[in-house]
């Protein structure tokens, strides 16, 4: 019984030397000037997360913000002294974000972005390649909606430009197709910029949802008149849908130097919703 005693006796001191050393370390770093010089910056570069709100057709995704993250900057820092460039920071995040919103319709993102994101709803490929090359040449991100079988037709060339950064996004609505959808992205090893977009004709977001997967649901869809639509419409954090044809092929440069002329950003959708 003694010897037990003993035991729970060092077990306690123990316990107390590593409170009271942890409790001097955190005394002795606040008074480092490389510390004091972090929780200085800490204070002013603080970004809050820009909250979004639901509605009843869908939700307005928010943007997070960021917080110095004490610890790592520190750490990071230790046999330099204090740089800005070294400063870890971690996100503060939002609660209406893609994580819980996949039960819901996304139907526009945050106007904080400054950004929006163009879609080309790939019908038989005939103008892919153009659309792609004048995207490259302009600098931009457009997003390409297919069907699995249209996925499954121009694997090859659509892994190619996914992993050029073209997000490829499911617009289809059959279980089936969906399928052949989920099994060419898992070729591409695509596990994060997968998503669905609905375009009216049949609901997805059920099926979406099961597969974990958001869906984006788009106001504005155009077929023609696409560069003068745009123009009425344009406001930062929308998304807009351009069928594939004629009209696309020669009104995507023109669409695209107007949006970057009123300094909005055009971005891919996982770019734009995270």
């Amino acid at each position: 019984m003694k010897r037990y005693f003993e035991y729970i006796g060092l077990l306690v001191i123990t316990c107390f030397s590593f409170y009271y050393t942890e409790k001097v370390t955190k005394i002795m770093n606040s008074k480092d000037p490389i510390m004091v010089n972090i929780e200085e910056y800490k204070e002013v570069s603080y970004v809050p997360c820009r909250e979004g709100y639901k509605t009843t057709g869908g939700v307005v995704l928010g943007v997070n913000g960021k917080i110095v993250d004490t610890t790592k900057s520190y750490s990071n820092m230790q046999g330099y002294g204090y740089q800005e460039d070294l400063m870890v920071f971690e996100e503060v995040e939002c609660n209406v974000n893609l994580d819980n919103s996949k039960d819901s319709y996304i139907i526009k993102a945050n106007e904080a972005t400054g950004s929006v994101s163009l879609f080309v709803n790939v019908i038989d490929g005939t103008y892919l390649k153009d659309i792609v090359s004048i995207s490259k040449y302009k600098g931009v991100k457009i997003n390409f909606i297919v069907t699995g079988s249209v996925l499954e037709t121009y694997k090859d060339y659509m892994k190619e430009i996914y992993n050029d950064g073209f997000d490829i996004v499911y617009g289809g609505v059959e279980e089936n197709d969906f399928k052949k959808y989920l099994s060419v992205m898992k070729e591409f090893q695509a596990s994060e910029r997968r998503f669905c977009v609905n375009l009216g004709i049949k609901d997805n977001l059920d099926m979406c949802m099961k597969s974990k997967i958001n869906t984006i649901k788009p106001e504005f869809i155009y077929s023609f008149d696409m560069f003068l639509n745009t123009k009425k419409t344009l406001s930062k954090g929308n998304f807009y849908v351009y069928k594939e044809n004629d009209k696309i092929k020669e009104e995507l440069s023109p669409i695209i130097n107007y949006i970057t002329g009123k300094q909005i950003k055009i971005v891919s959708i996982s770019e734009l919703l995270n």
